[in-house]
């Protein structure tokens, strides 16, 4: 009953908006400033690519100043955003500049939202060929820059009598059937090639062929590939739709979009419905065996499922179990701590799979709460007498019972320091008192009200 007690209270305790914060807040900021893809499609005469280059940039790669045009409180960021296409000789083939301004009411905080993030795309009518491609973003007002010089691009080959595959590109679902709407429109999940974990998406790639009339068939396999992992994941299907013609860019709306514009039936965009939403954090190898009549292709498309946020205690297995004592029975710690590595993972995923709110996806935010709480209480009541701030009382309720609504603090002469918690939704309150004032505060009375 105390197990069942602490989720009915746990799951009150994490409101739908902290849910949604959770999953909105896994964005770049634990990683590049600067997210970039580039995919090549064959255009409609075959002997040149367009070269589509995607891109995200984190509003705190910019420098934020207080702008002097208004009587309110504004600030203004600028910078520029530059992409180079060099060939295999080191010449520059295509070459584009791009202003990046925002303004804003309050300087963006570090774990600014997805929706905060300057996204765009550049695309580039080149010969067939291999490229490198530099990317460079630079700061007006600090001169922070940011440079890559490492992707690269190989669209040199082209088969007139077999079927070619371009790179893969995930996009959000779509919510018309690819196969029936005469007009679909879908946005990249851009994250430089990879997805977030628990993201849905689409798996989209061109196929062109001299084959106008027949249709195609895919089948597709991703397979788990992190090798200090004992439980791998392993996902098959053969779903797929297509539709003839060519990519076009959607100018004139907020986010990144695309359609596919009628054009040639050598052309073939297919739209394959893998679920990478139930994929864990990790590389995964995705391979497509396209077939059409007696021509067949296969490719393998490396990519990963990245958790930028990731909870630090979470990648700890000692720390990550441990915490767990709030609420777990012994039997349980006892299965999550066995000495076979692999049982203690597999008995670890069946607790808070069976814990998920939502089963079909990876991302299980209850899980994700529960350890960003025991971080902030590493964070927040850790002391010299006790490292593990988890441990503490206060640690214990923060995990929990989450941040309190109200907390006052006590500190009189010749008195123990003291902080009263209080649950307004929860009806709840709890004081602690510091009596040996070595910050190690003590739960010495909780009450209902």
């Amino acid at each position: 009953m105390r197990y069942l007690t602490f989720f009915f209270v746990f799951f009150s305790s994490i409101s739908f908006a902290q849910f949604d914060k959770e999953t909105t807040r896994l964005d770049a900021h634990t990683m590049s400033p600067v997210i970039f893809e580039a995919i090549p499609y064959w255009s409609s005469d075959t002997t040149s690519i367009e070269l589509v280059v995607l891109y995200r940039v984190s509003p705190s790669f910019l420098f934020f100043a207080k702008t002097a045009k208004t009587q309110e409180e504004r600030y203004e960021a600028k910078g520029e955003l530059i992409v180079e296409i060099m060939d295999s000789n080191n010449v520059t083939v295509g070459r584009e500049v791009r202003p990046m301004r925002i303004e804003r009411i309050s300087v963006p905080s570090e774990d600014a939202p997805p929706s905060d993030e300057i996204q765009g795309i550049f695309t580039f009518q080149l010969k067939k060929g291999f490229f490198k491609i530099v990317v460079e973003a630079k700061d007006s007002e600090s001169g922070k820059s940011f440079i890559n010089r490492d992707m690269k691009v190989d669209a040199q080959t082209f088969s007139a009598s077999g079927l070619n595959v371009s790179p893969i590109m995930f996009i959000e679902p779509i919510q018309s059937d690819t196969s029936s709407s005469d007009h679909v429109i879908f946005s990249p999940i851009n994250h430089g090639g990879n997805v977030i974990i628990g993201q849905a998406g689409v798996c989209l790639f061109q196929v062109v062929t001299p084959d106008t009339s027949t249709d195609i068939h895919l089948a597709w396999k991703i397979q788990s590939k992190n090798e200090d992992d004992e439980i791998s994941q392993e996902l098959q299907g053969e779903q797929c739709s297509q539709r003839d013609g060519t990519l076009a860019v959607i100018e004139n709306v907020k986010r990144v979009s695309f359609t596919i514009k009628k054009g040639p039936a050598h052309s073939r965009f297919v739209f394959a419905p893998i679920p990478i939403k139930r994929l864990d954090a990790g590389t995964y190898l995705l391979t497509a065996i396209v077939t059409q009549g007696a021509l067949k292709s296969v490719k393998e498309f490396r990519y990963k499922v990245i958790w930028p946020l990731k909870p630090r205690s979470l990648s700890d297995p000692k720390v990550a179990v441990d915490a767990l004592k709030l609420i777990a029975t012994e039997e349980e710690i006892d299965q999550m701590s066995a000495f076979s590595s692999d049982k203690s993972r597999k008995a670890f995923r069946a607790f808070w799979h069976k814990r998920n709110p939502d089963t079909t996806r990876a991302y299980n935010s209850v899980m994700a709460e529960y350890y960003r709480r025991v971080d902030e209480s590493i964070k927040r009541f850790s002391t010299t007498d006790e490292k593990d701030g988890y441990r503490t009382d206060r640690g214990r309720i923060y995990i929990l019972f989450g941040a309190p609504s109200i907390t006052n603090r006590l500190l009189k002469p010749n008195t123990a320091p003291t902080e009263i918690w209080t649950y307004e939704n929860l009806k709840k309150r709890f004081t602690f008192r510091d009596s040996k004032k070595n910050s190690n505060y003590i739960l010495v009375k909780t009450e209902n009200y």
